[in-house]
């Protein structure tokens, strides 16, 4: 008999993920993913939404947005900077490099479209991955790399991570354990 309430899959999948709301916002539910759960922060994808929009060249050209298919690594830095965390942008990314950067966002092409997931950790040749368009999910390490995009042949593979600026551990909530992998997606 199970210790607590019985729960769907689709609740067990947006345990640890901030779901987007809107086709463009995979940026900003990525970064409301890692502030809520990692560092305890409680912003919701909405109030990071407003605050990346709120500058002078996307008040002026909105389209802009939809044109570059939402915010960029760029814009989500600006945000975390502003809120008294440390943005740190890395380029020239190895999958070996990962291990001691998580939690982190992370571009993926996948169906078509470029998307932010936020990388949680490897076991076992699986990936965790919080997705804001899925919830949680798991997929094999050479599928992830195969995903996993360079911005371009200079700058190669990139992950931005967000650090605290008062020196204290974060709650991170995001941490993956062996128990994250069982489900798979």
């Amino acid at each position: 008999m199970p210790d607590g309430p019985v729960r769907s899959l689709r609740e067990m999948r947006r345990d640890g993920v901030v779901m987007q709301a809107w086709d463009l916002s995979c940026g900003a539910a990525a970064l409301a993913t890692l502030l809520n759960y990692h560092h305890g922060d409680p912003v919701s994808e909405l109030e990071i939404t407003r605050g990346l929009i709120d500058r002078d060249i996307y008040l002026e050209t909105p389209e802009l947005v939809k044109a570059r298919q939402g915010f960029s690594l760029a814009d989500l830095a600006r945000f975390t900077n502003a809120r008294g965390y440390r943005a740190g942008g890395f380029g020239s990314l190895a999958f070996a490099d990962l291990a001691g950067m998580t939690p982190l966002i992370l571009p993926i092409f996948e169906n078509g479209q470029s998307h932010f997931v936020v990388y949680r950790g490897v076991w076992q040749g699986q990936v965790l991955l919080s997705d804001p368009a899925f919830g949680v999910r798991t997929m094999r390490r050479t599928t992830f790399e195969r995903l996993w995009i360079p911005v371009n042949d200079e700058i190669g593979r990139v992950g931005f991570t967000v650090d605290r600026r008062d020196g204290l551990d974060p709650p991170d909530r995001l941490r993956a354990r062996p128990a994250d992998f069982m489900m798979s997606g």
